[in-house]
């Protein structure tokens, strides 16, 4: 294949809404539009919420299509449903490369191969996004790894890659061989504008993402109390995200016991560039793959605020006081409380950080390195021989 080839690449996401995995592979979908062909199967459909429309719009604007498999619940037959779409899609759409980003559509994939079998030059890829692997499902997790064991497996982070050999090793799977591991950092992109800059009046916190245990989010309520008792200075706090702990959140906000005002809302579109209006982004996740907010923030000089975990700790440079020991509440409050009292100090620490950041974690570094892979892959596919088309109504067998 020559390098002037366009790889063909169908993105697989769990849906077209909030979450890491789905941002990145919009922004390779955009960075690498004039070098390959796209399109995005979105396992459980577009979201009907502001971020899921406009992921929707992006894509539209690049003439992407897009391929929804279930409105199932995946544990009540969406698994097998999605699965069964998806290998209509790879039968009729043919792409050189297939391209699962997390956990749903790894599972996706998997049940797809109860459909048919893949055409012989289709190369299958995934990243691994994360650094705990089927959290909830470990048991579909080992057969989906079964499953998925032709795969070429990038990871996010050296921690993340090392989470998937943890995974398979304590499920009794053997290790993946190295050449089908490779490590692509997370990149965003530079949002050009005014640099963060503190504005009169109270402190102004952020807490964005999934309202899932995975963030630490029901830590919040005890972290933000507690800071409030260790400081006189005001704050305001803003929570932006959706989730499985969204109304115990909402029941916490609406009773008055955190002195702060609080603002709650849903998630919003591109968020990145509107970091740089807050004082400190509050990160007490529990695991991470390598952190997006907290790069896009660093990016924009706006302090983060973070637990000391993989997918976190690798932004910040050794001894960073701006990470606290995961679960620590008494420790993120202090931390918290301190940024609240003195913005100023914490700022100065971040905008240091700006011109590292960008140059570690910029979107073309990572859109590089992946066009890499795909131009590679979809060469090593070329080289198989190809099976007839398949004929109308046919299922691959």
């Amino acid at each position: 294949m020559t390098t002037t080839s366009r790889p063909h690449v169908l993105h697989v996401v769990a849906n077209l809404n909030l979450g890491g995995s789905e941002e990145v592979a919009l922004a390779l979908t955009e960075q690498l539009a004039p070098q390959c062909r796209f399109g995005v199967f979105a396992v459980l459909g577009v979201a009907d919420t502001a971020v899921g429309r406009d992921m929707h719009a992006r894509l539209a604007h690049l003439d992407v299509p897009v391929f929804c498999g279930t409105a199932l619940d995946m544990k009540r037959g969406g698994m097998l449903q999605a699965g069964a779409r998806l290998r209509q899609v790879l039968n009729r759409v043919r792409p050189d490369v297939v391209h699962l980003h997390t956990d749903i559509p790894d599972g996706t994939y998997a049940a797809s191969t109860l459909f048919g079998r893949d055409r012989p030059d289709l190369q299958v890829m995934r990243t691994i996004h994360n650094t705990v692997l089927w959290p909830k499902w470990r048991r579909v997790g080992r057969w989906v790894e079964r499953r998925l064991e032709h795969a070429r497996n990038v990871a996010v982070s050296p921690a993340s890659l090392e989470g998937l050999h943890r995974f398979r090793a304590g499920q009794g799977l053997g290790r993946l061989p190295d050449d089908r591991c490779s490590v692509v950092l997370n990149g965003v992109a530079l949002h050009p504008g005014r640099p963060a800059q503190r504005a009169p009046g109270p402190a102004r916190l952020l807490f964005a993402g999934r309202l899932e245990p995975q963030k630490g989010v029901d830590l919040l309520p005890e972290i933000l109390e507690r800071a409030a008792d260790l400081t006189p200075a005001d704050a305001h706090v803003t929570l932006l995200g959706q989730g499985s702990l969204e109304e115990p959140l909402r029941r916490w906000a609406d009773s008055g016991r955190l002195r702060w005002p609080l603002s709650f809302s849903p998630p919003v579109p591109r968020l990145a560039a509107h970091l740089a209006d807050y004082d400190a982004v509050l990160m007490p996740s529990r695991f991470e793959g390598l952190a997006l907010l907290g790069i896009e923030a660093l990016m924009a000089g706006t302090p983060v605020v973070a637990s000391r975990i993989d997918g976190l700790r690798e932004l910040f440079p050794p001894g960073s006081d701006l990470l606290v020991e995961p679960g620590d509440t008494g420790a993120f409050a202090r931390r918290v409380a301190a940024l609240v009292a003195d913005p100023q100090a914490d700022a100065r620490q971040a905008h240091a950080l700006v011109a590292s950041t960008g140059a570690r974690f910029g979107l073309p570094q990572m859109a590089g390195a992946y066009l890499g892979l795909y131009r590679q892959y979809a060469g090593a596919g070329r080289s198989q021989p190809a099976r007839p088309p398949l004929r109308p109504g046919e299922v691959g067998a």
